[in-house]
């Protein structure tokens, strides 16, 4: 009889979520959020593409929430004409 491990593919699952909203690199984020829906597949079998979306959106939320959105203003540079006078 084969022993349910659901539970450990879930907390794996949630560890790549966790790496993946700590990375900044971006194919990085993509190979783990990959990792992580598998894990999710392994665990929950046909019920995995829901478990997915809800840790997705979960990520989603927590990626809004640590990377604030700044707004850079740029300065007018004087032109070479400018600089003569």
């Amino acid at each position: 009889m084969m022993t349910d491990r659901s539970d450990e593919f879930r907390k794996a699952a949630a560890g790549c979520l966790e790496l993946a909203r700590a990375t900044s690199d971006a194919n990085t984020r993509i190979a783990l959020l990959a990792m992580a829906q598998r894990w999710l597949d392994l665990s929950n079998g046909s019920q995995s593409q829901a478990g997915f979306n809800a840790a997705l959106h979960v990520f989603n939320e927590g990626q809004m929430r640590s990377h604030p959105v700044t707004q850079q203003q740029q300065q007018i540079q004087p032109n070479d004409e400018d600089k003569k006078t």
